[in-house]
Order: structure tokens, then C-alpha cells, then sequence
């Protein structure tokens, strides 16, 4: 019995052996999809000062959006790793990004003044899974330098970015929102720059993170959470000290009560 108990365990076990191996439980097989031209005017193209460099910018919203703008330098490709299942739900089938907008310059200049120095790009996505990742490739028709810019969804209140490349890394957090309370959540590793932008944007900076660290962990909240629950912790602080002094009281009273009686009994 207990050999036929084994021998049924074994089988399970190279069942599962073989969906994995063939890519059941996580296709590692790349494949080519279509993804629709997104909208321009969605995205803060910005062009700054100087030569171009690598760089992602992850525009963080209330309603668990992400607007995610990539820049290339001089790149034929570029490879983003999204993690599966992020958003707290089952994953739908594909990517899961869309109003995907890709522009760029294939001259051999690096340094622009003006996003209208980019033009639309031919390309090709495709995509492969693993079991816990979504790794998306896209390929330039040319090589250029430019942007690569999507959306995809989050769980509120947290990010996670999987680097893969050596690139400065800008996490904007929503109106209101902040990081860094030992409590409600910070980022990790710790960010080298935060700054407010004019529209009370907290800007979070990691300058060329990679290969130092694997990945960006970030919590926030809103600013003021910690106020609050500051203010709750205080009260309910007050409250337990009052109900202290209050039996304490009550308890004395009730000694002295019994004393008495006993001083009674006694006479």
C-alpha cells in the first residue's frame, strides 16, 4: 500500500515536471502581438538639457494607473519585465499595457531641445511569461533614440520596478501622496533625490540603481495618514489613561468600602 502511495506521488510529480518544462505553468516562448497607436497627449514627454540618456518615469494614479515613459539612447530595442498579477487580480492575457506610443530620432545626434525633434517609429511587440513576470520587447524598425511610453494598472498604494538596464529612474507619485514613514511604508533602496514639483507631485530619484540593486519597492500614502493616525494613536491614549485612573478610583473605593465593613464585623 504504502509503495502504490509512492509510486502515485512520483507520477504527480513528473506530470508537473513536464507541464513546466513545456511552458504550461510559463511560456518562456516570446510572441509577436499587436498593440493599438496610443494617444501622444497622454504622456508628459518632457526633453531636458544636455545629452539624452536612459531613463524610466513611472507617473503613479489615484485610480491605480500607471503612465510609464522609457527613453532610449541610440537602441535598436528595449525590454521592460512587468510583474504578473501586480494589480491584486488574475492577470488578463497578454502584456497588460496599452495606449502604447513610441517616437523617436534616428539621427546620430543625442542632444535634442524639443519633443518635436521625435517622430512616430515602426516596431514590433512581443511578449513572454514566466511564472511570476511579463517580459515585453520592443523592436525598432531603425535604430533611434527616443521614447517608449504605456499604461498598466497597479495595486493602489504600492509600486514595484524590475530593472534591467543602466537608467535613471523617476517615480511621481500622485497629488497628496508621500513616502518614507518607518510605519505606513517607504521606498527601497532609498531614493538618491525628492523633490514637489508645481503641481504637489513628490518626485522620487534613483540615479543608475542597476546593477546594485534588482529592484524598486515603493509604498505610499497619503500625506496626511500619518497626522492622523498620529492624532487617533493620541486620543486613544488619553482614553486608556482615563479609563485607568478611573478604575483605580473605582477600586480604592471599593477597598475602603470593604474595610469598613470588616472594622464592623469585628466590633
Amino acid at each position: 500500500m504504502v509503495n502504490r502511495i509512492l509510486k502515485i506521488l512520483l507520477l504527480i510529480a513528473l506530470i508537473m515536471m513536464a507541464f513546466t518544462s513545456n511552458g504550461c505553468l510559463g511560456s518562456k516562448e516570446a510572441k509577436q502581438i499587436e498593440i493599438d497607436q496610443g494617444d501622444f497627449s497622454a504622456y508628459e514627454f518632457s526633453v531636458l538639457e544636455g545629452k539624452f540618456t536612459n531613463s524610466s518615469t513611472f507617473f503613479l494614479y489615484t485610480n491605480k494607473t500607471v503612465r510609464a515613459i522609457h527613453t532610449v539612447v541610440d537602441a535598436p530595442r528595449l525590454e521592460v519585465v512587468l510583474l504578473k498579477d501586480i494589480s491584486g487580480v488574475k492577470s488578463e492575457k497578454g502584456p497588460g499595457i496599452d495606449n502604447l506610443v513610441i517616437i523617436g530620432n534616428t539621427g546620430s545626434s543625442t542632444v535634442f531641445s524639443n519633443v518635436n525633434q521625435f517622430s512616430n517609429v515602426s516596431h514590433n511587440v512581443s511578449y513572454y511569461e514566466s511564472s511570476r513576470n511579463k517580459n515585453i520587447q520592443f523592436e525598432f524598425a531603425d535604430t533611434i533614440s527616443g521614447y517608449v511610453a504605456y499604461t498598466y494598472s497597479v495595486e493602489q498604494g504600492l509600486f514595484y520596478h524590475i530593472l534591467s538596464r543602466n537608467e535613471t529612474v523617476n517615480v511621481v507619485l500622485p497629488p497628496g501622496y508621500d513616502t518614507g514613514n518607518i510605519i505606513f511604508g517607504s521606498p527601497k533602496p532609498k531614493p538618491d533625490t525628492r523633490q514637489l514639483d508645481d503641481q504637489n507631485r513628490m518626485w522620487l530619484i534613483w540615479d543608475n540603481p542597476n546593477p546594485n540593486h534588482q529592484f524598486i519597492h515603493v509604498k505610499y500614502y497619503k500625506s496626511s495618514l500619518p497626522t492622523i493616525m498620529g492624532f487617533v494613536g493620541l486620543v486613544l491614549l488619553v482614553a486608556s489613561l482615563v479609563t485607568t485612573i478611573y478604575f483605580k478610583n473605582e477600586i480604592r473605593k471599593l477597598r475602603k468600602k470593604r474595610e469598613i465593613i470588616d472594622k464592623d464585623k469585628d466590633t
